[in-house]
């Protein structure tokens, strides 16, 4: 029994002695210049008096170099005493980049993690020359090399340098699909925003070698595809393979269409009180027996989202459930609408403006914290800051929060100079050779406002402008405007020249989410001075008229973006009273009306009215200087203020109007050169003369119209645009304009 008890003692003796024996008594830290001792030890997790072990080491280790601050660690445990020695990573003194000739060093600099008074460390370079080559493979220069090389210097700095050695673009030379049968290879080609390298392509970037833009293609094919009866088309490979001897690529694609279906039995069932099956089902474009088109089911679902928002469901959710019927070759469609879970805006952050004032962008949102989450309004708070013209890109995220029921808006924009200093040269065929001066900023010091000072030079005009506006009056959604022009034109075609002066004030502000008014107020002086050889007509315009104008602009605006609208109308109404001061009486009506359909995924039209009237009063008659012109890009087809009434060379405008456009994009594939085209019919008219005086003109309404194409290129050497018009009905005493340009460059 007491060697029994013994042996216990000696074991709980000799256990209790191991265990001292790892025991960390104290811990030294050796090697360090910069980062002091107690930081090493925080970062290294470890305290005194813990138990030590190999585990604990590997621990220690692992912790220390995922700081990335150390190049060397050893550890050495010897006495009940931790020995960490460490060898610090340099700092760097000087980043630079040699032999980068086509991407500049500021927006390299932009692009890697590694700064200038950082700690160096290789795993950081490393993934800083991904970084780099990442840049240039978006640019097609896929071949390009960065090395890295450094200069050591004293108290352990570095320069460090990266020698690139840039490639030549990588084009693609060919295209090839194989296993298409439905569609020619063409009509695939054409959806793709990749294009085959061609001799006229070198003034875009469609040809470039991209692997990024070649994926999203393969998603533009799929989604053809699914939109035109073929559900389970899918991609079985690709292949990039360089030509022979050459820096270009071919893309080979193998495709698998799979079989065509058809629209089989199509129903809704809701649990909406307020929206019926029926009446969602009208809704659905889609037919039964018709070509299965995956988009005619998702373009009903928003139209039925928009309907049950109208109706008061801020949280709704439909699901479509596709069943294939293989033997018939038909999908049934069956979609089902419920009530989703109530989900409400915790906080809304604003990232990427680095000049551009947070309450700037937050303003233009139609969400608030607090507020019930609604996809619909966050969609048209994202265009409506779009239209702003300060950003580039504009996205809102939505990220879960840690609450169930709510969620965090992330808007993301990517801001543009709004401030302009500039000197432009620019020629159309009305108005021949210009010189444009200008100093403009939209965006001034960041709050939105506009301020404008320009000057443009003709040879049968000259314009001064100053403005300001603030769109947010005293923290308020109150716009308040001022503006000081004048304006002198001596045209060829007529016997005198004309100078205005004047100034304007306008403030506005909202009755509701679509619907805005404006009141403003001008005054300003309109003098005709006729020459020397001018007609008995032109002598009667001579002298100078003062009007002071009040007047109100009125807008109801239902269209789902104003960005790029394809749904809905906007209603503009305006009057305005001369006669509070002044030599002139009158007041003038005008109204436009514009509403936009989508006729299909890339096509949308529109039908635009525009209407006036202008009518003296208090025993006066309008000046001629208040009457309606139309032509040039209001009137396409026709010379601008050269249409109805007309005595001699001069063509004196009309107390009424009336001008209708019918308009719809055209695909015509330009996107590469940044064309927009658009296909137009144009009908309008200008008449009325109430003052005897004139009583010799002919006066009467004659209906003109016009019909043709309209191109917008964003190209190189600035904007240009250009309408070709065909005259289908005009009168002898207008002049004509078929084909209509202006370009112009500011530098």
């Amino acid at each position: 029994m007491f060697r029994f008890l013994a042996l216990i003692l000696f074991l709980n003796t000799a256990s209790l002695s191991f265990a001292n024996e790892n025991i960390i008594n104290d811990i030294e830290i050796l090697g360090n210049q910069r980062i002091d001792s107690e930081t090493i030890i925080s970062y290294a997790n470890i305290k005194v008096e813990e138990n030590y072990s190999d585990e604990k080491g590997n621990e220690i280790l692992k912790s220390l170099f995922n700081t990335e601050l150390f190049s060397n660690i050893e550890i050495e445990f010897k006495d009940n005493k931790l020995i960490i020695s460490i060898v610090e990573n340099p700092t760097i003194n000087l980043i630079k980049f040699i032999g980068n000739r086509k991407i500049k060093d500021e927006d390299l600099l932009i692009e890697i993690q590694l700064k200038e008074r950082s700690v160096y460390s290789r795993s950081k370079v490393k993934r800083d020359i991904e970084r780099i080559l990442s840049l240039y493979q978006r640019n097609g220069r896929l071949s390009t090399e960065v090395i890295p090389k450094i200069e050591k210097l004293e108290e352990n700095r570095i320069n460090l340098s990266y020698e690139i050695i840039e490639s030549e673009v990588s084009k693609v030379s060919k295209i090839v699909f194989i296993g298409n049968e439905a569609f020619p290879a063409s009509k695939l080609k054409s959806i793709m925003k990749t294009k085959e390298r061609r001799f006229l392509r070198f003034l875009s970037s469609a040809d470039r070698y991209d692997p990024d833009k070649i994926e999203y293609d393969k998603q533009l094919i799929k989604q053809f595809y699914n939109n035109n009866g073929f559900p389970n088309f899918n991609f079985t490979s690709s292949i990039a393979q360089l030509s022979q001897n050459t820096n270009n690529f071919e893309l080979i694609m193998y495709i698998d269409e799979g079989d065509k279906y058809i629209f089989g039995d199509i129903s809704v069932s809701t649990k909406l009180k307020k929206i019926n099956s029926e009446s969602a089902l009208s809704v659905i474009s889609a037919q039964s027996g018709e070509t299965f088109d995956r988009s005619k089911i998702s373009e009903s679902i928003e139209l039925i989202k928009e309907i049950a928002e109208g109706e008061g469901y801020s949280f709704i959710e439909i699901n479509p459930k596709f069943a294939e019927k293989p033997d018939s070759k038909t999908i049934n469609i069956e979609i089902f609408i419920n009530e989703g879970p109530r989900v409400y805006v915790n906080s809304i952050n604003v990232t990427g403006n680095t000049r551009t004032l947070d309450r700037v962008i937050r303003r233009e949102m139609g969400l608030s914290e607090g507020d019930a989450y609604n996809q619909f309004t966050v969609n048209y708070s994202r265009d409506t800051i779009r239209s702003l013209g300060f950003f580039t890109d504009v996205e809102i995220i939505d990220q879960r929060s840690n609450f169930p029921d709510k969620v965090d808006l992330l808007i993301n924009v990517e801001e543009r100079n709004t401030g302009e200093a500039s000197i432009g040269a620019g020629y159309s065929s009305s108005t021949s050779g210009s010189i444009n001066l200008g100093l403009r900023e939209n965006n001034f010091l960041g709050k939105g406002q506009k301020v404008n000072f320009a000057a443009s030079f003709a040879s049968t005009r000259n314009t001064y402008d100053i403005s300001i506006t603030e769109p947010y009056f005293n923290n308020k959604n109150l716009s308040v405007s001022a503006d000081l022009y004048s304006n002198f034109t001596d045209p060829t075609s007529v016997n005198y020249e004309t100078e205005d002066l004047g100034i304007g004030f306008s403030l506005g502000f909202p009755l509701s989410s679509d619907k805005y008014i404006k009141t403003k107020y001008s005054l300003y002086t309109a003098k005709i001075k006729p020459d020397a050889n001018a007609t008995a007509y032109e002598r009667l315009l001579g002298g100078t008229d003062t009007v002071s104008e009040i007047g109100y602009l009125f807008s109801f605006d239902k269209r789902n973006s104003r960005y790029k609208p394809s749904r809905g109308f906007n209603l503009v109404l305006s009057q305005d009273l001369a006669g509070l001061g002044g030599t002139s009486y009158y007041y003038r009506n005008k109204g436009s009306y514009n509403v936009y359909k989508r006729l299909s995924e890339k096509l949308i039209a529109a039908l635009k009215i525009e209407a006036g009237s202008v009518n003296g009063y208090n025993g006066k008659y309008q000046p001629l200087s208040s009457n309606f012109r139309l032509g040039g890009k209001k009137l396409r087809g026709f010379k601008s203020g050269k249409v109805g009434p007309k005595t001699g060379s001069s063509y004196t405008g009309g107390q009424y109007f009336y001008l209708t456009s019918l308009e719809t994009n055209i695909d015509f594939n330009f996107d590469a050169y940044d064309i927009t085209s658009t296909l137009f019919v144009d009908i309008g008219s200008v008449w009325g003369l109430e003052n005897p005086a004139y009583s010799a003109i002919n006066d009467d309404h004659n209906l003109r119209s016009s019909a043709g194409i309209n191109f917008n290129w964003d190209s190189a050497i600035g904007p240009i645009n250009i309408i070709y018009a065909m005259i289908l009905e005009n009168e002898p005493t207008d002049t004509t304009d078929n084909l209509y340009f202006d370009i112009g460059y500011n530098f």
